[in-house]
């Protein structure tokens, strides 16, 4: 299934995603501003991140529900992120790293997910049109 999606979204002509390990610090230093551990990135959610990201880009839309109607829980465990925490957030049209960050800094709700004392892990990414997304996690037996 992943598979079709992909080669679905590379066909509409999606620009390719890239990690962004720059929100990556970001996140780590306000983290540790609040007295909470770094958080180690991940593979498999800068995969679960993008995947959303190109359905986005793809599809028109910008949401927290997928295309398919999936969650950023289901959207991970697909990836084989099986978790007892997961968060998301996104952003569309800041034009750096600093502005995405200072975006979800701003924002309570994207505040707490980046503050979330049981997270461990991270995956950023930004898509041409500058579409953002973050997935932060824990993976399950961490919580």
């Amino acid at each position: 299934m992943r598979a079709l999606i992909a080669g679905l979204v590379l066909m509409a002509g999606a620009a390719t995603a890239e990690p962004v390990r720059e929100v990556v610090t970001m996140v780590n230093q306000l983290r540790a501003q609040n007295g909470l551990g770094p958080l180690a990135v991940s593979l498999v959610l800068e995969a679960t991140a993008e995947t959303h990201g190109r359905d986005m880009a793809a599809n028109g839309f910008f949401s927290h529900s997928g295309s398919d109607g999936s969650s950023v829980g289901k959207r991970a465990k697909r990836q084989g992120f099986e978790y007892c925490l997961i968060a998301e957030n996104i952003a569309h049209g800041q034009r750096s790293p600093h502005a995405a960050m200072q975006s979800w800094a701003n924002s309570k709700g994207h505040r707490d997910n980046i503050l979330q004392r049981k997270a461990r892990e991270i995956g950023v990414i930004r898509l041409a049109g500058n579409i953002w997304v973050m997935v932060l996690g824990t993976r399950m037996g961490g919580c």
